[in-house]
């Protein structure tokens, strides 16, 4: 009977317990995500406007553990690149004060004066 009780409790636990442990940010390096969408750069920041309906913008940053620092070298050579500037972020999303980032591991197909926004076919 004790084990019954005890199976039950773990149970009625878990259907608990999990909103408590998926709360907790997962490592970001496990979390990443496409973000596709045209580069720009603001205030020294890189930022990308991510190609949905809404237009969604997030703050570009190096991830930590990341090898390469891809958005520090994108600053570097994003005045000589001809705007609109179309890109592959590979990153994880965190959000800080109601600002959207991502952690960025890579951004791949970067291509000069392409745009994938509905507002530049007109």
């Amino acid at each position: 009977m004790k084990k019954n009780t005890f199976v039950f409790a773990i149970c009625i636990s878990g259907l608990f317990f999990p909103f408590t442990t998926f709360a907790n940010s997962p490592d970001p390096k496990e979390s990443m995500d496409i973000f596709i969408g045209t580069l720009t750069i603001q205030d020294n920041k890189a930022m990308l406007t991510r190609c949905d309906i809404a237009q969604n913008e997030y703050v570009l940053k190096d991830a930590d553990w990341s090898k390469e620092k891809v958005v520090s070298g994108f600053l570097s050579n994003a005045t000589k690149l001809k705007q609109p500037i179309y890109a592959e972020v590979i990153a994880a999303y965190k959000s800080e004060k109601d600002i959207n980032i991502l952690l960025v591991d890579s951004i791949e197909n970067l291509t000069e004066a392409k745009s994938c926004h509905l507002a530049d076919l007109f």
